[in-house]
């Protein structure tokens, strides 16, 4: 029987577990610089234009979220179905999150530049396809 100071066994003390559930330093500050950045923008924008203020809100949700889903994904063993949920999760915010920014910048751009972003956003999306579904931690 494996002692629970024995390296040899594979799962974390409780611990261990805490620690790693635990933001880091950099994270925190990540966090903060979004609510910030959050504030900036709608006190910039105000109350006159709700199609911007709404699109701000809503980007910086998904932002959020992406990141709770990545960590969730990170934290997930291997193989789980959490892991899983997580990593549908990510791509679904980051698909979302692309095609918003997409679609405000198609707006300013020319037709063939827009076309051209689009194509991008495209790629990029499926490239997430092939990355986190396809290829699956190979």
């Amino acid at each position: 029987m494996a002692s629970p100071d024995d390296p040899s066994d594979c799962h974390p003390g409780p611990a261990a577990a805490a620690r790693a559930r635990r933001l880091s330093v950099t994270a925190v500050a990540i966090l903060v610089g979004l609510a910030l950045n959050l504030a900036l923008c709608v006190r910039r924008v105000g109350h006159d234009d709700r199609g911007a203020l709404a699109f701000v809100g809503v980007s910086h949700l998904n932002l959020l979220l992406l990141f709770v889903a990545i960590r969730r994904f990170e934290l997930s063993p291997p193989g789980s179905v959490a892991r899983g949920r997580a990593r549908l999760a990510v791509w679904l915010l980051t698909t979302t999150l692309t095609a918003g920014f997409t679609w405000k910048i198609g707006a300013l751009l020319p037709p063939a530049l827009a076309i051209v972003a689009w194509v991008m956003a495209a790629g990029t999306v499926l490239a997430g396809v092939f990355l986190l579904f396809v290829h699956d931690d190979k």
